[in-house]
């Protein structure tokens, strides 16, 4: 028999289909009409105005008094750093150190405080490495400076500040001091004096060669000296140094540094 060729039969082509209308739920109708009323308004279109960032207080108040060391040590370290800062008198006499505001921002019931916003640090010393983080500037040049400035900052408070600073003080505030205090806080300055002395004998400024929180720290104890019975152009080296920080922009005597009543920066 003979073979019977089958037709091959022909796929069928697929009916188009037809798209699908979209259809908005009544959620989406309800959000467009909302998102359209506040174009009109002129606000932007999208799920929500982005909120606008808190405005950071960055406003630095010093609260201290004319006449102390501490407290000056904080102006100049702002004054060469060029900040707008303001300024709050510490009445002590009245004892406005101890009331409880104050001591809200000094647990010590001592000046200077430094107020940066809302937060409150004390000691001159701390404030002055806060200062130096805060703007990046009289930090030193490395790690090894660092603990260098970290070694003067504590010497200061040990000797400068009690021979040099209770010798001073003993002078001008409280003469009535049994006379073997004064004599002992004499000696302990004039030891001090020459401990600096010796070192600047070898060094630009107090690290390296270029005035770092260290010398900021000691400056105003030797720039009023003086009125603790110190002379200080018997130590050469010494003079030389407070003449070379006297030539760096920003410092100045702590009597032309601090005002003497409340002062609000321009």
């Amino acid at each position: 028999m003979a073979k019977v060729k089958r037709r091959s039969k022909a796929k069928a082509t697929p009916k188009a289909r037809k798209p699908k209308k979209l259809v908005a739920s009544a959620r989406i109708k309800a959000a467009a009409k909302k998102s359209a009323a506040r174009a009109a308004k002129g606000a932007p279109i999208g799920k929500s105005a982005k909120a606008r960032p808190k405005k950071v207080d960055d406003t630095i108040t010093l609260h201290g008094v004319f006449l102390s060391m501490p407290t000056a040590k904080i102006g100049l370290m702002l004054s060469m750093c060029g900040a707008k800062w303001n300024y709050r008198h510490v009445a002590l006499r009245d004892g406005q150190h101890k009331t409880p505001e104050y001591m809200a921002m000094n647990r010590f019931a001592q000046v200077p405080v430094l107020q940066h916003g809302d937060r409150c640090i004390a000691q001159s010393n701390a404030i002055l490495q806060y200062l130096a983080q805060h703007f990046g500037r009289f930090q030193g040049r490395s790690e090894s400076d660092t603990w260098r400035i970290a070694e003067w900052l504590g010497w200061d408070f040990d000797r400068l500040s009690t021979g040099v600073g209770m010798s001073r003080s003993f002078m001008k505030f409280h003469p009535q001091t049994p006379e073997d205090v004064k004599s002992f806080m004499r000696v302990r300055g004039e030891q001090a004096l020459a401990t600096l002395d010796r070192h600047l004998g070898g060094s630009k400024f107090l690290v390296g060669g270029a005035p770092t929180i260290a010398d900021i720290a000691v400056f105003p104890w030797i720039a009023t000296a003086d009125e603790g019975g110190f002379t200080v152009a018997n130590y050469p080296n010494l003079q030389a140094w407070a003449e070379r920080m006297l030539a760096v922009p920003g410092v100045a005597h702590p009597y032309t540094i601090l005002p003497k009543e409340d002062r609000v920066a321009a």
